[in-house]
């Protein structure tokens, strides 16, 4: 069974705070960083924390669990979104240390019937959730043109001009055949003279669409300071430019008001031997920041 491996595992591990005992990995996946971290700490240390293996994939977190099961006492099961972070705090109590490892695990990408990939032909469904009702499809085959060419000129940095073309041949291809399937999607892109990597961009920005990626992820920031403890700290590794900019400003606004501060005033990327070993990790950028009073 492939396994997703962590990025920045080494460098979040050294930002973590004095005191762990309550752990939210809030996209706990395929459990990489949670058992780094375990494994890595003083044994002591190790045993007092408690782990929240937040996930809104029941199908990635059940194999996560599956990859930690030796430190199964230690770990509480969530599936929800990290969004929900008011909630679980309220019902675990105040959290020494969060993580978001933002984006897809390894295994959306290899499971070819999830409709994530370009390399496989599968339902065009993109969802984490399953039981979420939209899904990529419901998004192809019934946003307005604007909405078509929003999202892609957003999510996937096209211009005007190119997010307005895209969109207007796949809604001309829809109204002759209801578009179901990714190479379904993949050869109505090819006919309109995109690329492999310009069609990797447009499902990407799909699949943002699909989860609300954005918009958990602004749930949270507005809400996880009131739930960490006093010196705990919060990480975020995101590897879009949209996701990035909108934690350094959240953590900004954080810090102007003296209650919290960065722990790396500068973004932490991967060395070139991680990526030479995982090429996964080479967009990535960690921002940590830790609450003061």
């Amino acid at each position: 069974m492939l396994r997703h491996q962590p990025v920045l595992a080494q460098e979040t591990f050294e930002n973590l705070p004095q005191k762990v005992e309550l752990y939210f990995d809030g996209t706990f996946g395929h459990g990489g960083h949670c058992e780094y971290f375990l494994t890595h700490l003083p044994e002591e240390k190790a045993k007092k924390m408690r782990v929240l293996a937040c996930d809104i994939d029941a199908e990635v977190q059940k194999k996560g669990l599956e990859f930690t099961k030796a430190r199964s006492s230690q770990i509480t099961p969530i599936l929800s979104s990290y969004a929900k972070i008011d909630t679980i705090s309220e019902k675990y109590g105040k959290i020494d240390f969060m993580l978001l490892d933002l984006g897809v695990n390894m295994e959306h990408f290899k499971d070819g019937e999830r409709g994530f990939s370009i390399k496989y032909d599968a339902p065009l469904d993109m969802r984490f959730n399953r039981e979420n009702p939209i899904s990529a499809e419901t998004i192809i085959n019934s946003y307005s043109l604007e909405k078509l060419s929003d999202l892609f000129s957003l999510y996937g940095d096209f211009s005007p001009k190119s997010a307005q073309y895209f969109a207007k041949g796949i809604i001309e291809a829809r109204g002759k055949k209801k578009i179901t399937t990714t190479w379904e999607l993949k050869e109505i892109l090819f006919n309109l003279k995109c690329n492999q990597k310009k069609i990797a961009v447009l499902f990407q920005a799909l699949r943002i669409e699909t989860n609300k990626e954005l918009e958990q992820l602004h749930q949270f920031l507005a809400k996880f300071g009131e739930c960490l403890t006093l010196w705990g700290r919060c990480a975020i590794m995101t590897y879009h430019s949209i996701e990035d900019r909108i934690t350094k400003l959240a953590f900004k606004e954080l810090e102007d008001s003296q209650r919290f501060q960065l722990v790396n005033k500068k973004v932490i990327k991967p060395y070139y031997l991680e990526v030479e070993k995982n090429k996964a990790a080479r967009s990535a950028k960690l921002r940590i920041i830790e609450r003061i009073a």
